[in-house]
């Protein structure tokens, strides 16, 4: 390990020591990186023999992360969270807050706590954006990381702490859908991560069980994903009809319209909200979709990103991406 990241960890080590209040906090709508990286992180802070909460939503709509919470719950585990109406019952001036797989203020799954908390640490793996959280004790994002996962594997191994075999099956199943099994973003690094949180125990079967989708829902997307068409050589698009669909189910057909030959960069346009449009784009990694998106004012990974635009139709946002792939083709 390089000092550089001798360094990360250490200064981590000790913002994180010299606090007794601690919260961790994801994006909206978390997914297994963001909220894998929270259980395992939360583990650390444990160790340390320091008080953390992190922060979900009430109702949580992602039903592989539910069938953890029953897990975890089952196996009697110590899980230590905080919902937004009381989170703000806890916060004084010693509070930190450790922001995970985000640098985005409102992308964070309580906006208001950036504001409201003077202590930060940014840990993400997404392309460092213009509008990125600014008031920070300490900043790490790289892109060149597979994941959230990845980093906190390491600092976990750079510790050597051990976690709960669960948690570290939570971390594995974060760490392959970030990389679509392992298809994207994967590096060295990403397998000797892997290969650490099944040292320490992470179930693959366990894994595969939470991984698996409702039969409906999945035939659903493959409904979708026929209607999909090339819109240049290299590049699929896949129109939604006008139902409302969740982020990561737009987010899941691109990924699957990268198994067709001759795809090297997929867009899904679905509306996510009455008024809001959504376009997932995903790539093998010759295509930049970071940059195509954050020119619709989102952004994301070089293979990974997505926008979101409000008071468009469908239509006219299918006809502002076409507009902007012709402009970088």
């Amino acid at each position: 390990m390089g000092d550089f990241m001798e360094e990360i960890f250490n200064s981590l080590t000790r913002i994180i020591k010299g606090h007794n209040n601690i919260l961790i906090m994801t994006h909206k709508n978390p997914d297994f990186d963001g909220m894998g990286a929270a259980f395992g992180l939360q583990q650390v802070i444990n160790s340390f023999n320091k008080t953390s909460y992190i922060c979900i939503n009430k109702i949580e709509k992602n039903n592989s992360l539910n069938k953890a919470y029953k897990l975890i719950k089952e196996k009697n585990l110590y899980l230590n969270t905080i919902n937004k109406s009381d989170v703000k019952n806890i916060i004084d001036d010693d509070t930190l807050l450790i922001i995970l797989d985000t640098h985005k203020k409102q992308m964070t799954e309580i906006p208001q706590l950036v504001d409201k908390v003077k202590n930060i640490v940014i840990i993400d793996h997404h392309i460092k954006n213009g509008d990125y959280i600014k008031n920070y004790n300490l900043c790490y994002i790289n892109s060149g990381l597979s994941s959230t996962v990845e980093f906190i594997t390491n600092y976990i191994k750079y510790l050597n702490k051990t976690i709960d075999s669960l948690f570290s099956t939570f971390m594995l199943v974060g760490l392959e859908i970030d990389t679509n099994n392992f298809r994207l973003k994967t590096s060295e690094k990403t397998y000797e991560a892997a290969a650490h949180l099944i040292k320490l125990g992470a179930d693959n079967i366990l894994k595969q069980e939470l991984l698996q989708e409702n039969k409906e829902i999945y035939l659903k997307r493959q409904k979708l994903i026929s209607k999909s068409f090339m819109v240049n050589s290299n590049m699929i698009l896949c129109i939604a009809d006008e139902k409302i669909y969740e982020n990561k189910d737009l987010a899941e057909i691109a990924e699957d319209l990268l198994q067709f030959e001759n795809v090297e960069a997929s867009f899904v346009i679905g509306k996510i909200t009455n008024n809001i449009v959504g376009i997932s784009a995903r790539s093998i990694g010759k295509i930049n979709v970071e940059k195509i998106m954050s020119k619709l004012g989102g952004g994301g990974h070089y293979t990974e990103a997505a926008t979101q635009i409000k008071n468009k139709t469908i239509k006219d946002v299918q006809l502002l991406l076409l507009e902007q792939i012709k402009e970088e083709k």
